[in-house]
């Protein structure tokens, strides 16, 4: 008797757990967001325009039942720049805004994708350490406005960026809700004598997300 409620139990345990048995027996899981854009509204009233669309796709490694097991997950990445000056002759890009959409996800019944967790300001954080000219980072203020029908708060930092051994203030600005499966984080950056905060929030405000 013990042992049919024993074998009763762990077929509960898989029906309930099928979804990773695979992953618990060395397939890989994989988790995919869905995109994130600015309308052409919001670009059209700001200026800015399309630079560049792509799926990045990452792979991370955890520890399952004491085995080592892999998470593929694929982030959509869409960025929009604004320039200023004479096209085709002294045109510059003066302002870049980034949208990333990444999918939140769970493995064991513990939340995985770390980017949900993130504060705004490790969300910068994580964004200059890949390049060694920008520093001294410092929160400036704060500002809340509405994105995909959720209040959220954009961080406003100041950092400086140095190139060809000239320094230059930069602002930086970012907030992420999540929408859906998925988290979507917006970051723009300008030079700080050009104020773009408005446009910026106006980008933050028009972002759409398909579900």
């Amino acid at each position: 008797m013990a042992r049919k409620l024993l074998a009763g139990t762990f077929l509960a345990v898989l029906v309930l757990t099928s979804g990773c048995l695979g992953f618990i027996l060395g397939d890989t899981l994989a988790f995919s967001a869905n995109k994130a854009t600015v309308g052409d509204g919001a670009l059209s009233d700001t200026g800015y325009t399309k630079a560049s669309e792509k799926q990045v796709e990452t792979k991370r490694s955890f520890e399952v039942a004491g085995e080592s097991r892999e998470v593929k997950v694929t982030n959509w990445v869409t960025q929009y720049e604004k320039s200023i000056g004479i096209s085709g002759i002294a045109e510059g890009t003066v302002a870049k805004v980034t949208v990333l959409s990444s999918p939140t996800f769970e493995v064991a019944d513990k939340p995985i994708n770390p980017i949900a967790r993130y504060s705004n300001k490790q969300l910068v954080e994580k964004f200059v350490s890949k390049y060694k000219n920008v520093d001294d980072i410092r929160e400036t203020g704060t500002k809340n406005v509405t994105m995909l029908g959720t209040e959220t708060t954009v961080s406003t930092f100041s950092a400086t960026a140095r190139s060809n051994g000239a320094s230059i203030e930069v602002n930086i600005h970012v907030t992420k809700v999540e929408h859906g499966e998925d988290v979507v984080v917006v970051m723009g950056v300008y030079p700080k004598q050009l104020d773009e905060s408005e446009n910026i929030y106006r980008l933050i405000e028009g972002v759409e997300h398909e579900q």
